[in-house]
């Protein structure tokens, strides 16, 4: 910027009323300019020498409408980003992300586990019309043990869309676990259990603690039940069942799928039961008081006994 023009500039610099790029143009020159540093700051002096009170309030009441022009421009450029940002976020959240379905409005058309990937793969629809499945999605629950939540989103159909109403995943590792669905109420639905997907193994298992445990045991009073999940022991993959000891009045207990329903007086033993998988199955006895795994014939008769 030549010096003339930078002259020129000088009151209104000095009086705050230019613009910011036309304040820093003049800053810049100044700072290389020792000629026009010396006529600023002789016309600054002058100026505040000059100045009437009148004049001054009036450049003061300029320069507060100034910069409360400037503020409404920014306040109404953030709203408007504001008001953006609301629009877009609405629609992805209709349009592309979706909402989580309620447990009811999903439906599972097959669910598959591979034994040699140990991966579970599950297919299923919506019940509702007019919408599309945006995603499904699922993960842990270590809350609950070895549970697995499935969760199925929809998202409304734009004019140009057609309807997905179905969908398929695959889910890794499920070996030993169990898979819910989890609705938008907080409502669930198991759809899978390994132990029952493996039902002929589990009874086996069952039978081996029957017969090499305690032979003594009238099994319609005592319920083996096996625990969610698998416990490695020694490298080894097993699962625990429970022990529960029924008595009172026509003790017994009847097994409905998932469910298990018992007649009489129920107690809990002290420990767990823990099976190896693999033949010939390996028998273990976790003592809840030691927190250790025992073998069972280290064990005292006394200790099976209700």
């Amino acid at each position: 910027m030549k010096c003339d023009i930078v002259r020129d500039l000088m009151p209104g610099y000095i009086d705050g009323v230019i613009s910011e790029a036309g304040s820093s143009a003049v800053r810049e020159h100044m700072e290389g300019c020792g000629e026009c540093r010396r006529i600023f700051a002789e016309m600054k002096e002058e100026v505040a020498g000059q100045s009437t009170p009148k004049e001054q309030a009036a450049l003061d009441g300029f320069k507060k409408i100034r910069s409360r022009t400037r503020y409404l421009k920014v306040a109404a450029a953030l709203g408007g980003l504001l008001l953006a940002a609301l629009v877009i976020g609405v629609f992805l959240k209709v349009y592309v992300v979706g909402s989580l379905l309620e447990q009811g409005a999903v439906m599972t058309s097959s669910v598959m586990y591979d034994e040699e990937t140990e991966s579970l793969t599950v297919k299923g629809y919506m019940t509702y019309a007019g919408y599309r499945i945006s995603r499904v999605v699922w993960k842990e629950n270590p809350s609950i043990g070895a549970r697995v939540d499935l969760f199925v989103y929809a998202a409304e159909t734009l004019p140009f869309e057609q309807e997905k109403l179905d969908f398929s995943i695959t889910i890794p590792d499920m070996k030993g676990k169990v898979l819910y669905i989890i609705g938008s109420n907080y409502d669930n639905f198991r759809i899978y259990d390994w132990n029952n997907d493996h039902i002929d193994l589990v009874s086996e298992m069952e039978e081996e603690i029957y017969t090499r445990v305690n032979p003594g045991w009238d099994r319609e009073k005592v319920l083996l039940s096996p625990v969610q999940g698998l416990q490695t022991v020694d490298g080894v993959e097993g699962l625990e069942f429970g022990v529960t000891f029924l008595s009172g009045d026509d003790p017994g207990y009847w097994k409905l799928g998932y469910m298990i329903v018992t007649h009489g007086d129920i107690a809990e033993a002290g420990y767990h039961i823990w099976v190896s998988l693999e033949k010939p199955h390996q028998i273990l006895v976790y003592d809840f008081s030691t927190g250790e795994y025992k073998r069972p014939e280290t064990l005292d008769y006394e200790f099976f006994q209700f």
